[in-house]
């Protein structure tokens, strides 16, 4: 799947085998606005796919060794792909028809670019209080309360084109 917005690309891949069984997951990719979707934009992204760390037809693969195995719940977002300047450093995925409650995060990262995971919530964009977490060519995971509605995670990158995997799912229990 390739998600459009604001003129930019993010390129993600999403797994249906780890899908929780209530309802599907939604992601939505965000982007700054493009000062016109120029060719200059298209050679940005063709060049961030020569920096990557691994080819783009892996990313499932690694994506899969590199995210904890999923609980008895499943998953309700698994999705991976990469994030650059030339395509879209923002990327928002969220499970909107879940309702509110405890969810395990885990974000997996493979390049020099830093990604910054912050929670928020539909009705507070900015989320204060909310733990941030980065993670640099490494696995994070950690909980979170996702209060009063769906899950909703942010990611940022800095830096170099980087190879992300992220997974949402209920705390068991």
């Amino acid at each position: 799947m390739t998600a459009v917005a604001a003129g930019l690309t993010t390129a993600c891949t999403t797994s249906d085998d780890d899908r929780g069984a209530s309802s599907p997951p939604t992601s939505s990719a965000s982007a700054p606005a493009s000062a016109g979707g120029s060719e200059a934009d298209a050679d940005g992204a063709e060049e961030d796919l020569d920096e990557l760390p691994l080819p783009r037809e892996d990313i499932s693969d690694w994506a899969a060794s590199a995210l904890p195995a999923p609980g008895a719940a499943g998953r309700l977002v698994n999705q991976s792909g990469w994030l650059s300047d030339g395509t879209s450093s923002q990327l928002m995925v969220s499970a909107p028809e879940e309702p509110p409650g405890r969810y395990a995060v885990d974000v997996a990262c493979l390049g020099s670019g830093t990604i910054t995971v912050r929670l928020q919530e539909p009705e507070d964009p900015a989320a204060p209080g909310s733990p941030d977490a980065t993670c640099t060519d490494e696995t994070i995971s950690f909980e979170y309360d996702s209060s009063p509605d769906a899950p909703r995670v942010s990611l940022g990158l800095s830096g170099a084109p980087t190879v992300y995997a992220v997974a949402i799912a209920p705390v068991e229990g």
